[in-house]
């Protein structure tokens, strides 16, 4: 989580992710679930939801270990495609 939370010193305006808003995406009722992210090489998952702290949607890409555990890989504010997934609600197997 210490990449997640340390955005800002890779991208220039970037914004810092708290892990605290990613659990609160994940608890999010109308999370989208992109499992796995068509977008993703690495067969990781697209979780797109609203943090209340954050006062926005975020997406967060993870990817379950073998025990199904989640674990963060990256999450950014969600802007473009990704905001309009969460907002018409698409889920697994929509075209994206």
């Amino acid at each position: 989580m210490d990449y997640i939370s340390s955005r800002s010193s890779r991208y220039a305006d970037a914004l810092d992710i708290d892990p605290d808003w990613t659990r609160e995406l994940l608890a999010d009722a109308d999370m989208v679930a992109l499992e796995p992210d068509p977008k993703s090489r690495m067969g990781a998952s697209r979780f797109i939801g609203r943090s209340p702290s954050a006062g926005r949607v975020l997406v967060l890409i993870a990817y379950r270990d073998l025990d199904g555990e989640l674990h963060g890989v990256n999450a950014w504010p969600a802007t473009g495609a990704d905001l309009q997934i969460y907002q018409e609600g698409l889920d697994d197997g929509q075209d994206c």
